[in-house]
């Protein structure tokens, strides 16, 4: 392929995506980048990229100006999520997540100042796979530059395919794109219930290490368990008689050595199977778990 092909196909790219880009209008001086959802016409952006609830617009590709209607937010993932009441506009094609990789070109499309869509060219430096309650997630670096205005645009592949939504302000000068399998989520909770549902427990803790005697005279096989060093008044947590000082080992029949695996089962409506040893003694404990507000 020559570099006239690449630069071609390049920009067709652009020219497919466009439709499924809008630019947020707040009534503020700064305006910020937005993507197509779905085809009932639901809109993703930044939380911060939307300054204001009320009197929103949002401009398409074509300068069309639409009223629109903020659902709600995320302020754990800076997502807010938009309707307009036109259900003609092409929602962005989306990637499938395992076939995005470390390497790829990718191209951060935007819509900052007016009606015409901005990109640069990179590629994805990194990827951070994480799970949220079992559903794996994932969390793109990019060397593309996101100029001012790109957040809530997209980071789109090469088969003009989205992989995620631009965020300038958790980069820190650093490309960043949170996997569009974290945007699902945030979606969904906010369409369903107006906020994220987060589950919680209502404790805190601390990872230690065991002891070898320790872990000998229980047959423990992990290094690492989790210390409890706050109990919530009256929280799942409290009622379920968990206390300062526990060791949490198992959730689920899975060790547990860090605070992120714990936080994995945390799905609101669930219970926890939890194995604690205090004073010494190996029991089990269930824990519902609950939403937060």
């Amino acid at each position: 392929m020559t570099l006239t092909q690449l630069s071609d196909e390049l920009a067709q790219v652009i020219e497919k995506v466009a439709p499924s880009l809008v630019r947020i209008d707040d009534g503020t001086r700064l305006t910020a980048s937005g993507v197509v959802w779905s085809s009932e016409g639901i809109i993703v952006a930044t939380s911060h990229g939307v300054e204001r609830d009320n009197n929103l617009f949002v401009e398409t590709h074509d300068g069309t100006r639409l009223p629109t209607t903020l659902l709600g937010r995320d302020p754990h993932t800076d997502i807010a999520v938009l309707r307009v009441n036109d259900t003609n506009l092409k929602p962005l094609e989306r990637a499938s997540a395992g076939t995005i990789k470390t390497g790829q070109l990718a191209l951060a499309v935007g819509m900052p100042g007016s009606p015409t869509l901005q990109a640069t060219l990179g590629i994805i430096n990194a990827r951070a796979d994480s799970q949220y309650e079992g559903s794996p997630e994932y969390v793109l670096y990019t060397d593309a530059t996101l100029y001012p205005g790109f957040s809530g645009g997209a980071l789109v592949n090469t088969q003009a395919q989205g992989m995620g939504l631009l965020n300038r302000a958790f980069g820190r000068g650093r490309g960043v794109a949170l996997g569009f399998p974290i945007v699902r989520r945030v979606v969904d909770h906010i369409l369903q219930h107006g906020a994220p549902r987060r589950g919680y427990i209502g404790i805190a803790t601390q990872p230690v290490e065991l002891q070898h005697p320790l872990r000998e005279a229980h047959n423990i096989q992990q290094p690492r368990a989790l210390l409890v060093v706050q109990v919530g008044n009256q929280s799942p947590a409290e009622r379920s008689g968990l206390m300062i000082g526990d060791l949490l080992l198992q959730v689920n029949n899975e060790p547990l050595v860090d605070a992120e695996q714990l936080r994995r089962h945390l799905k609101a409506g669930a219970t926890l199977s939890l194995m604690i040893l205090r004073g010494g003694m190996l029991q089990q404990t269930n824990v519902p778990v609950d939403a937060s507000a």
